[in-house]
């Protein structure tokens, strides 16, 4: 309440003691004119109440409150099916990126093979048959790598040497041996090892890959790059014509020992072959997926996803997928499509009746809930008999006032003398009886804090203004001296002609609520034992200063300290002597930040650091950083005295810079942990910088 309505408010108070004992024995004769006053005073009294009974009486009020209420069903329950919805798609989109992923480990796995093989011809030059057949037959394909069709051994040949070549075969006990397609070519070559030398394999035997355009084309990258390198499809000379499948080759150069291939001329020059692998499309992949379960279908486009460029599908079903999301694979040089598809496993996993319960269900509270309006509204006439019974019990609810913690007010607003009524819960609240506030010894306003008396009578003022209810929290400080929290909520009444007329209010004493809400937040946000700010805290201010260095565009570092062999001190002194040290490296830290830094305790021996306006530059605010890193870890080194104890633990410090939402709070907290594990691993009590990893296009080629 405002300065002037308080100190009002207390003369009114006096005026009222003053005239009680003239208003006891002269009560008689008072009664007609009290009569005549009431009877004046209630229309304007009762209007407020009339107007809202009025609003309840009328049955449209339930039909439109029945129209609102079913238009916020609805936008709810639009709102959990696109939740639902987007959960699933999140859910689909993990499923997608792990069948991507295991797809691209086994071809790599395949690659990882052929690079045996052409290791074995780099350390031997020269690799017989059943040297071939050893090496092969050791990896163990089928169980380690099922899906493979063979692993062999492409051999090129100049031109003017085909037919020595085709006698050396010969000789080998291989009298048919021709290298095929027949015809005369500037170069040749020949498949002269391939396991297993069986069934479909034999058909391959002697093959010249290089003859065909698009072996030749994976040949030669493969050969310029001395990469593996993957073939578009083509129909593998394996194929019998039953059960054909289509199929893809995958090479890696083998150069002769002692040439040079650090170039693409000399990779030319140094060329003997290739090891390569062929692969029945079908056979591979059913093995990769080979999951019963699996909630994922694929579909692999040699290419770009055309129905003729088409690999491989994992179902033949005419099932018309949910969710379908498309994924470009960069694997040897060469790019395909997997197409992701959800099947009616996972439809049926990730749907919910959760959005239809809350249609259908929400949709019977607002029929609920209108009936209970449309019933009230008409019976309100008979209600009207209970509120004039009510009325009656005016004189009781006064003197229950007087029960009710805190203290009750009416005043007059506009008055000179405005208070009409004052509870003595005041006595309780300041230890100042109400009399005295009464004969004006002491004023109220005198009691409100000196920071909070303007917000009070400005909001007070307001309320008047508007005619509206208010509630505000403000401290006093009792005549002992002691400071104390309340809350004041008070209403304004207006009379006929709409002019505000009464302020009643009550005022309560809110102390042990507040202490409490204080505790509640230092627990929610603070850790106990070091006092710092917790995960919570660390996350947020983590988020606001990511946002602040958005704005300007200057870099920040984290700082993620972990507490070498931690374990040690408390496993040998007890945790209490732990619970020592980290409240000294606590203290510690906060001695070597600025102010405006954040030092946070994570949890056990963790802490993380926010450093704010570094730099323009990563290289700046990494150089500061740094300066900073390793000023804490002086500091941190230091021995700690534990009673007759001395200890020494020691700090490892991950660093990563930071500008902007480049990357999230809990991103940047994992590389910066990540940093500190290197750190670790380096040796302990050193600090070290987060550096991002190869990109997958630069781990593949």
């Amino acid at each position: 309440m405002s300065t002037s309505a308080l100190r009002n408010r207390s003369r009114a108070f006096r005026r009222a003691q003053d005239t009680h004992d003239q208003r006891e024995w002269n009560i008689k004769k008072s009664t007609k004119e009290s009569d005549s006053r009431s009877a004046a005073e209630s229309p304007a009294k009762a209007l407020p109440l009339q107007r809202f009974s009025t609003i309840l009486d009328r049955e449209a009020i339930a039909w439109i409150v029945l129209g609102i209420t079913v238009i916020l069903t609805i936008g709810l329950w639009r709102y959990s099916e696109t939740e639902f919805a987007r959960r699933a798609n999140e859910s689909f989109e993990n499923d997608a990126r792990k069948q991507e992923a295991l797809l691209l480990g086994r071809m790599q796995d395949y690659e990882q093979a052929l690079r045996g093989g052409a290791a074995l011809f780099a350390a031997k030059g020269r690799v017989s048959r059943a040297e071939w057949h050893a090496y092969v037959e050791m990896l163990h394909l089928d169980n380690a790598l099922p899906g493979i069709q063979g692993t062999g051994f492409s051999l090129m040949i100049p031109k003017g040497a085909k037919q020595r070549h085709e006698r050396s075969v010969r000789a080998e006990g291989f009298p048919a041996y021709t290298i095929h397609p027949a015809g005369d070519r500037t170069i040749d070559s020949s498949i002269l090892y391939l396991e297993p030398f069986s069934g479909r394999n034999l058909r391959a035997f002697g093959y010249d890959m290089y003859s065909d355009p698009v072996r030749r084309e994976a040949m030669e990258r493969a050969r310029d790059s001395d990469k593996a390198a993957l073939s578009e499809k083509v129909t593998l000379v394996q194929e019998t014509g039953r059960h054909e499948q289509t199929g893809f080759l995958m090479y890696l150069p083998v150069y002769r020992n002692g040439m040079p291939h650090d170039t693409v001329a000399a990779r030319r020059r140094a060329l003997l072959g290739f090891v390569y692998s062929p692969f029945r499309v079908a056979d591979l992949l059913t093995k990769v997926f080979n999951d019963p379960a699996r909630e994922v279908e694929i579909e692999l486009f040699d290419d770009q996803p055309m129905p003729e460029n088409l690999l491989f599908a994992s179902t033949g079903s005419a099932h018309v997928s949910r969710y379908v999301a498309d994924k470009v694979l960069q694997m040897g040089g060469h790019r395909w499509t997997a197409r992701f598809k959800s099947n009616p496993v996972f439809e049926s996993r990730t749907e919910s009746a959760q959005p239809r319960m809350i249609l259908f269900g929400g949709l019977a509270l607002d029929l609920l809930f209108f009936s209970v309006l449309y019933m009230n509204a008409r019976h309100r006439r008979a209600m009207r008999n209970v509120v004039e019974k009510l009325e009656t019990s005016l004189d009781s609810f006064r003197a229950l006032v007087e029960n009710v913690p805190g203290a009750v007010f009416r005043s007059e607003v506009g008055a000179s003398s405005p208070v009409q009524q004052l509870s003595h819960g005041i006595l309780a609240l300041t230890g100042v009886p109400p009399e005295r506030y009464v004969s004006g010894a002491v004023s109220y306003v005198d009691f409100i804090h000196p920071d909070d008396r303007l917000m009070v009578g400005q909001t007070i003022s307001e309320a008047i203004a508007k005619r509206s209810i208010y509630n505000i929290e403000y401290r006093i400080r009792t005549v002992d001296g002691l400071l104390r929290w309340v809350s004041e909520r008070g209403r304004v009444t207006s009379d006929h002609a709409g002019r505000a007329r009464w302020l009643d209010g009550l005022i309560l004493d809110i102390t042990e609520r507040k202490a409490a809400e204080i505790m509640i937040r230092d627990l929610a946000y603070n850790d106990p034992l070091t006092g710092l700010p917790n995960r919570r805290l660390l996350l947020d201010r983590l988020e606001h200063q990511l946002a602040a260095s958005s704005r300007s565009g200057r870099y920040g570092a984290l700082l993620f300290i972990d507490m070498d062999n931690f374990k040690t001190i408390n496993d040998t002194l007890g945790h209490e002597a732990g619970d020592q040290v980290l409240g000294e490296v606590a203290r510690r830290l906060l001695a070597s930040v600025r102010e405006s830094d954040t030092v946070s305790r994570l949890g056990g021996d963790e802490f993380v650091i926010i450093l704010d306006n570094l730099g323009d530059t990563a290289a700046t605010a990494a150089g500061e950083a740094g300066e900073l890193g390793h000023k804490i870890l002086n500091k941190l080194a230091r021995p700690y005295r534990l009673g007759e104890h001395l200890c020494i633990s020691t700090p490892s410090i991950g660093v990563a810079t930071f500008c902007g939402h480049a990357t999230s709070a809990d991103q940047l907290l994992r590389r910066a942990d990540e940093a500190m594990y290197q750190a670790k691993s380096a040796g302990r009590n050193r600090l070290h910088f987060y550096a991002d990893p190869p990109s997958a296009a630069a781990r593949t080629g």
